[in-house]
């Protein structure tokens, strides 16, 4: 069994960086799910599309937890709540370069780096780095993603893909994707809904601040389990890491919380030497 080295910085970082412009890109909207055909819906992860890897070469499976960004040859970004399984040992490795886990190459994980502000309770600072044993062999379907120099843009169209459940509660066995906006504080909490599943979410004060709420293009069903960890980008920058969804449902909230990576360059440049 692989020995890990769980490391702790002892970094600084501020918790209450704000974005620092609005976009007015809303990308295309689908009004209701309803329309859509029996063919459409039986191609899709909760309605997400199938991903192409060369749209998405910086994407890493953690096969069947989570998905991972690369940032450079030896480093992952993921979720810190993702790194439970492999302090256990019962996960080391991760797969790059293509859309199933059968047309990916296999790299092993030899040590990782959990932020030591993470509250798993508060579900706050959720972010960790991943070191691989080997380094990447960079290609047309492997490479890393620029870390951002500048705030998240609010009301701004982003990409995400992972290998989620999908809507029948099965794993997908193909990478998909969707688009996402990101919302302010006030049209975030208008998009939750009372109910049992959500109303948690209306008590967030860090929305905005160290995470990052996003709404499906077209209002329509995102992430579900299994995502989490995996890189929201904009361009060629990775802006979020997906933090959590709804506890009970995948499709009741309507939004998803991702943690914004802007405060936290600092953090990552100290311990990896990737950043500005």
């Amino acid at each position: 069994m692989l020995l890990f080295s769980v490391i702790f910085s002892n970094a600084v970082i501020t918790l209450y960086a704000m974005p620092a412009k609005e976009s007015n890109g809303t990308g295309k909207i689908f009004s209701d799910m309803s329309n859509m055909t029996d063919d459409e819906l039986s191609s899709r992860i909760l309605y997400g599309d199938y991903a192409d890897i060369t749209e998405y070469p910086y994407y890493a499976y953690i096969k069947p937890t989570c998905g991972a960004a690369i940032i450079s040859d030896r480093w992952l970004v993921t979720a810190a709540h993702c790194i439970q399984p492999m302090i256990e040992g019962r996960i080391n490795q991760v797969w790059v370069g293509g859309n199933t886990v059968q047309t990916s190459q296999r790299y092993t994980i030899d040590f990782m780096v959990a932020h030591p502000r993470y509250n798993k309770v508060m579900i706050i600072n959720d972010i960790a780095l991943l070191h691989l044993s080997q380094p990447l062999a960079f290609s047309n379907t492997v490479q890393p993603l620029e870390l951002p120099r500048m705030e998240y843009e609010l009301n701004a169209v982003h990409k995400f893909a992972g290998h989620g459940q999908n809507e029948y509660g099965h794993p997908t066995e193909y990478l998909m994707s969707m688009k996402a906006r990101t919302l302010g504080v006030a049209e975030c909490l208008s998009n939750i809904p009372v109910t049992q599943d959500c109303y948690l979410y209306h008590q967030l004060p860090y929305v905005n601040r160290v995470s990052i709420c996003v709404q499906r293009i077209g209002n329509r069903f995102g992430t579900c389990y299994g995502d989490s960890g995996g890189p929201l980008v904009r361009g060629k920058t990775l802006v979020g890491v997906l933090s959590h969804g709804p506890d009970v449902s995948c499709s009741s909230c309507l939004v998803d919380f991702f943690t914004n990576v802007a405060p936290f360059v600092g953090w990552i440049k100290e311990i990896t030497g990737v950043g500005y």
